[in-house]
């Protein structure tokens, strides 16, 4: 099984991560901290349900975007 994010998803998360990269206290000048064992800042979530896939991004820091196309459903 694979998981994209494609078209209005992608862009919703750009815009998304663009934005809270100016403010994330995980962040540090543009470089991430490692926030976990792994090292990774943000956690995607995809929910398929019967019409399409829920999406949604949280970052270490608590912030989240929903970044699901309902339009493509």
């Amino acid at each position: 099984m694979k998981f994209e994010l494609e078209g209005a998803e992608l862009e919703t998360f750009k815009k998304w991560d663009e934005e809270h990269r100016k403010t994330c206290p995980v962040i540090n000048n543009g470089k991430s901290y490692p926030s976990d064992a792994t090292g990774f800042r943000l956690t995607f979530s995809f929910s398929p349900t019967g019409l399409g896939d829920e999406i949604n991004v949280n970052c270490a820091c608590g912030a989240k975007c929903d970044c699901t196309d309902v339009n493509s459903w």
